[in-house]
């Protein structure tokens, strides 16, 4: 080994050895996206394996919901279930349990399903929900591998006064907040999920 490449070799060893090293790696570390409670209306019966929860002709605009989950250092997680309930853009859930008044939505799946791809990217098809009661829009979300559930979370939107994330702090409701977008006649937002 040539000198200089075995000092500049030894340097970048010490350099991550040390404080300052591990300093600079916590930096490049991203914060993880916070739980969330999963509550009531978490979805019973048969799964719908899909990420088009919209069946035939849209009542209204289409929100595409689409997001990358990746771990603290960057790196996409390929090959994760992205499982999602939500209202309807009433505010009412498919749910036993949910009493709001109303006929539920027959051409709308209400909850569904995507499998990250190699860049740990997933894609939905669906409405913006509605608010429900007091609280604002938002959609539920679970992150599996291998049936075993990695995190369970919100996602609010900043539009529709959604900003309540875990514990109402606000560092982490920035986390769990994100911008819709409005392209022809379809909505878009994007989340990062970090793991």
């Amino acid at each position: 080994m040539e000198r200089r490449g075995f000092i500049r070799s030894a340097l970048t060893a010490g350099l991550v050895a040390s404080p300052l090293g591990a300093a600079l790696g916590a930096a490049r570390t991203l914060p993880k996206t916070p739980s969330d409670y999963e509550g009531p209306y978490y979805p019973v019966g048969p799964r719908h394996q899909t990420n088009d929860l919209v069946i035939g002709t849209p009542r209204q605009a289409i929100f595409n919901f689409a997001g990358r989950v990746v771990s603290v250092n960057g790196e996409p997680r390929a090959a994760v279930l992205v499982d999602i309930w939500h209202t309807d853009p009433l505010g009412r859930y498919r749910h036993p349990r949910d009493s709001a008044p109303g006929e539920r939505w027959e051409d709308f799946l209400y909850y569904g399903e995507a499998v990250t791809d190699t860049d740990g990217q997933f894609h939905f098809r669906t409405y913006l929900p509605g608010a429900y009661g007091r609280r604002p829009a938002h959609i539920h979300y679970k992150v599996w591998q291998d049936k075993r559930e990695l995190l369970t979370s919100q996602v609010y939107f900043s539009q529709t006064g959604g900003t309540r994330g875990a514990s109402q702090n606000a560092s982490k409701a920035d986390l769990q907040t994100i911008q819709l977008d409005s392209v022809d006649d379809a909505i878009n937002g994007f989340i990062r999920v970090v793991l």
